[in-house]
């Protein structure tokens, strides 16, 4: 059975993307790479829940496919489906029921949050099959657990086991019942104000980033976007109230 991608959409405006693989533990090929890419387009999702089919949420990319002739190195691909998702203006939320390894791994640190149960791990084994992550990826985990930890990571090649994940940022939550958890969390973030969430990722980004890769302007555009929205009347008007405020993006 080929690998394919099921998208879901919530009521809550919660879009659920599930990787299915289950012959090859949910590992990523070209053709699952461009429905990620495709599905990670559309601005009206409020929030998205990332999961693996089954009890592993990816073994990375399908490594029997490398061999296949293309133009450019397959993490090139990777790494654009990944940045679509981290730029995308909703938060995303990895929900990890296992096994998060190499593509897999980086795909669950493209999400804003992870959560995942004891069977979480995660790995990155480049070293382990001989080649050189791209700069990109490697940027992206050190972005999330720190230059000596990624160290740790990519130059062992030593899976981390759920606790430790924790300990180093890998997970945000570990919960006895990760789904529950992971539906909970987006549920929660859906409902906040979206341009003052699209706002702030950017800003966060900003952050962490070095000023010259970053467009700093767009970020104080979508800064003054934000306290001129109706959106920000509506929360404000909802303190004042003492209710919970409907946010509708606008």
């Amino acid at each position: 059975m080929p690998a394919s991608l099921s998208v879901a959409e919530r009521p809550d405006g919660v879009r659920v993307v599930t990787l299915s693989n289950p012959e090859k533990r949910n590992a990523l090929d070209d053709g699952v790479l461009e429905q990620l890419f495709r599905a990670f387009d559309d601005p009206s999702v409020r929030a998205w829940v990332v999961r693996g089919e089954g009890d592993v949420f990816s073994a990375g990319y399908d490594l029997t496919t490398l061999a296949a002739p293309r133009p450019r190195l397959v993490d090139e691909r990777l790494g654009e489906v990944f940045d679509r998702l981290s730029n995308h203006p909703a938060p995303s939320v990895a929900l990890v029921n296992g096994a998060a390894v190499g593509a897999g791994c980086e795909l669950a640190l493209a999400c804003d949050f992870r959560v995942g149960g004891e069977r979480a791990s995660f790995t990155l084994p480049p070293a382990r099959i001989g080649v050189v992550y791209a700069r990109r990826g490697m940027a992206r985990v050190v972005s999330r657990v720190g230059e000596q930890f990624a160290r740790w990571m990519f130059l062992t090649g030593r899976k981390v086991d759920a606790t430790s994940a924790r300990e180093h940022g890998l997970l945000d939550v570990l919960a006895s019942d990760p789904e529950a958890e992971a539906f909970a969390l987006a549920h929660e973030l859906a409902h906040n104000a979206p341009l003052a969430v699209a706002g702030m990722k950017v800003g966060l980004t900003l952050l962490g980033s070095d000023v010259r890769d970053v467009d700093s302007e767009h970020f104080e555009t979508l800064r003054r976007r934000s306290f001129a929205s109706d959106d920000a009347k509506e929360g404000v008007a909802a303190v004042l109230e003492k209710r919970s405020p409907v946010f509708k993006g606008r």
